[in-house]
């Protein structure tokens, strides 16, 4: 253990100096030292019983603690229903909304009525596949599991997940510092043209590469930002229009809940990123090389999660309308709100 504070003591001496002639004679008297203030009566590492007594997070904290994220997580698988019941239908097997009270009474509520169309698996009476007839698939975990494959197995914990949101707002900060960087240097004549184009232009591919990566590591595994304003900042620079987080989030597990095997895509349901891949469905066939080659265009004008032309698609299938055919409740007092306010910022 360190020792505490008033136990350390320095003791210095100055080399004898001669004394400055009389008429110049200089006396400074130093204080003495209080030691309540040079010394502290408490150890440099709290104790034991200190350890088990977390801070609790205040407006003005900078990070959250796990246990306040805990109940941000609670409070927003409440809110959002409805990604509580496609995640039951998951890949993922529920991921985070097996643990959550409310989440379960929002499944349990699901299993006793027909789940909306966007929300469930398009299967038949022997819940199976109605295009390919084949079963839904179940993750195959080893058994008895591998030691040296268990970290592959394992769910994220809390303290990962606020982790990866602070790397998610570092990236973001990245992002927008290069685009001051690039201004200053043509502003201010610091550097060539093409080459204040080429290097800011490959800092800012690869910080582009590294936010969608986290991108779809956070929707899997760190669904909600512990902060509000962190939503807004997940992709801003992907488009003019696009998505907002939590459509970002529904419009993926959609994907993975209809498409469990990439060859097949579609197979449980509509899977909104099917246009994605049109133009390199028919590999096989020798046209596809003429079409293969436009799919980064294809990317480029807004098909991609993140564009402005899959924002369309998604937007004219969810949510679901009402039996009446009239549109959701929660369209009005939760999604389009979302929408216009995340566009806004954009």
């Amino acid at each position: 253990s360190f020792p505490r504070l008033e136990s350390v003591v320095c003791h210095c001496r100055l080399p004898p100096r001669a004394p400055p002639p009389s008429s110049t004679r200089i006396t400074v008297d130093f204080p003495r030292c209080n030691s309540d203030i040079m010394a502290s009566a408490q150890p440099l590492l709290p104790g034991p019983g200190a350890a088990q007594k977390e801070a609790k997070h205040t407006k003005f904290s900078i990070f959250y603690g796990a246990n306040e994220y805990l109940e941000t997580l609670s409070k927003k698988y409440e809110e959002y229903d409805e990604l509580a019941e496609l995640l039951k239908v998951s890949p993922d097997g529920g991921a985070d909304a097996d643990a959550f009270p409310a989440a379960k009474d929002d499944q349990k509520e699901g299993e006793s009525k027909k789940s909306a169309k966007m929300l469930s698996l398009d299967v038949d009476d022997d819940k199976r596949s109605k295009r390919t007839k084949r079963s839904v698939p179940t993750p195959n975990v080893p058994e008895p599991m591998p030691s040296n494959l268990a970290f592959m197995f394992a769910k994220i914990t809390l303290e990962q997940k606020l982790y990866m949101w602070n790397i998610y707002t570092l990236i973001f900060v990245a992002e927008a510092l290069s685009i001051v960087a690039y201004w200053a240097l043509l502003k201010f004549d610091l550097l060539p043209f093409w080459v204040a184009t080429i290097v800011m232009g490959t800092i800012m591919a690869a910080l582009g590469i590294q936010n969608v990566y986290i991108l779809h590591d956070v929707i899997h595994g760190a669904t909600f930002p512990p902060y509000e304003w962190q939503a807004y900042i997940t992709h801003p620079f992907a488009d003019f229009i696009s998505l907002p987080w939590m459509e970002m989030i529904m419009e993926h597990n959609r994907h993975h809940n209809s498409t469990f095997d990439l060859l097949n895509h579609g197979e449980f349901g509509w899977d909104p990123a099917n246009w994605l891949y049109v133009l390199q469905e028919w590999t096989p066939a020798w046209y596809g090389w003429l079409t293969v080659p436009l799919v980064p265009l294809w990317h480029f004008i807004g098909a991609s999660d993140t564009g402005s032309l899959f924002a369309i698609l998604w937007w004219m299938n969810f949510p679901d309308a009402c039996p009446s055919g009239k549109c959701d409740k929660a369209f009005w007092t939760k999604w389009l709100p979302a929408r216009v306010k995340h566009n806004l910022f954009v």
